[in-house]
């Protein structure tokens, strides 16, 4: 619990989990010796300690101030649970919850043609879980009803696209007035088989959300492995040709890992401005330890929202600054970061967003969200960048402040839309607040 002689500042405090049991129990926020960590003790399994910020408490500070003020809009998710429990254990969601949703995803299978280890939504032992078209169909009614209007839709697994019928229910969704549904794959079905993806498309897929690590063989050896022998990074940069040739929108998604891929942030960008204007964003998602990898992590093993940003101004040379971002304009500032940029004549990307404080709230500040999404992550022969980055929450750095800001749920089999760090949140030994994929 801190380093003897080391220099705490109390900033404030908040409530978090236990790794082991998983109960409620307090937490505060404290900068020690510049940096800020979260410290929290459970009664039964002790102290534990974690890095959320690696920079100072005037910095820190700063980025919850610019991330808006405490008004909040009320959740459109249906009927709020009563939660005897707390929260996030009775999520569905609880009363608790205070931000609209901007996407959700429903869960379309837990079989995968990978065994990737970093994998969050399939821990092992886990059953089947492949809803037929019924159940999907009543899932896209539920959110359609507890919305009010088609909200932007991603269809996940396990991997999607080991569905033969995964063109019947993106077209299901479309019939049903979803205008945005959102493919997340590893590219691996969409790489090998060009009639599949077009399929896709013509059924009403909008956009395709694809993991890609880095730019060279070794992330994937550490994140996925790979795939009956073949390079992997071959195949995401042949699924990328092919949805540049169907006129898919494309965001690259990376996970960060110190060590592994964090030196080639830069090295993405150039590859996603390269493919423009099939690419569309890159969405950084610094490494969370839950899933099939709920080890317990050392400050280490953990990459943070301003190292981030300072590693892509050094990675590109100065050419995409760190006051071009934003904390996220809906949820909790801690959760994700974005900017947007064109490329300017010279052909270096110019940001149309810069560091700023916001409106204490702005009330519309989810439809905002939406309305980008829709407009912005589709294909066009616009040549625009969305970079930006979700740090998902682990069951060491849960902050329940922040989970009741969540604005991406996953709908479940049972009727209930929960945030997706409440959902796929496990303690250690694979314990789930929330058992299942869905």
């Amino acid at each position: 619990m801190g380093k003897q002689g080391a220099v705490i500042v109390p900033l404030h405090e908040t409530v978090s989990l236990c790794p082991y049991c998983l109960r409620r129990i307090p937490a505060r926020i404290e900068e020690i010796n510049g940096e800020i960590y979260m410290r929290k003790k459970c009664p039964e399994h002790g102290a534990f300690q974690v890095i959320i910020w690696r920079d100072n408490k005037e910095n820190y500070r700063q980025w919850l101030e610019y991330g808006g003020g405490d008004a909040f809009t009320r959740s459109c998710s249906g009927p709020a649970l009563d939660s005897a429990s707390g929260c996030p254990h009775d999520c569905g969601p609880c009363a608790g919850h205070c931000r609209e949703i901007c996407s959700a995803a429903i869960m379309v299978t837990n079989r995968c043609n990978l065994d990737c280890p970093l994998c969050f939504t399939r821990p092992p032992g886990d059953p089947p879980h492949e809803p037929d078209l019924n159940s999907i169909k009543s899932m896209y009614a539920f959110y359609l009803h507890s919305c009010g209007e088609p909200y932007p839709v991603e269809l996940c697994g396990g991997e999607p696209t080991v569905r033969d019928d995964l063109p019947e229910i993106i077209a299901l969704g479309r019939e049903m007035g979803f205008d945005y549904i959102q493919l997340n794959t590893n590219g691996i079905r969409i790489a090998r088989d060009f009639n599949y993806l077009r399929r896709l498309k013509e059924c009403g897929l909008t956009t395709v959300y694809l993991g890609l690590d880095g730019v060279t063989e070794e992330p994937y050896l550490f994140s996925s492995g790979r795939y009956q022998g073949q390079s992997l990074l071959n195949l995401k940069l042949q699924a990328l040709a092919h949805c540049a040739e169907a006129k898919l929108a494309v965001i690259l998604v990376p996970c960060v890992a110190p060590g592994v891929n964090d030196r080639q942030l830069g090295a993405i960008i150039d590859l996603a401005r390269e493919w423009m204007p099939a690419v569309k964003g890159v969405h950084f998602q610094p490494i969370s330890y839950f899933g099939k990898y709920p080890v317990q992590p050392q400050d280490q093993d953990r990459i943070t929202i301003p190292e981030l940003l300072r590693a892509i101004e050094e990675q590109t040379g100065g050419e995409i600054r760190r006051d071009s971002f934003l904390p996220g304009g809906c949820e909790h500032p801690l959760c994700s970061f974005h900017g947007f940029f064109m490329p300017g004549q010279n052909g270096k990307l110019q940001p149309l967003t810069r560091y700023r404080k916001r409106e204490s709230d702005v009330p519309d500040a989810a439809a905002k969200t939406r309305r980008f999404t829709k407009t912005y992550w589709r294909y066009s022969e616009v040549k625009s960048l969305t970079i930006g980055g979700m740090a998902f929450q682990d069951v060491w750095n849960i902050d329940l402040e922040r989970l009741k800001r969540c604005i991406i749920r996953i709908i479940c089999a049972d009727q209930k839309i929960v945030p997706l760090c409440a959902k796929y949140l496990t303690g250690t030994g694979g314990v789930k607040i929330h058992p299942g994929i869905a």
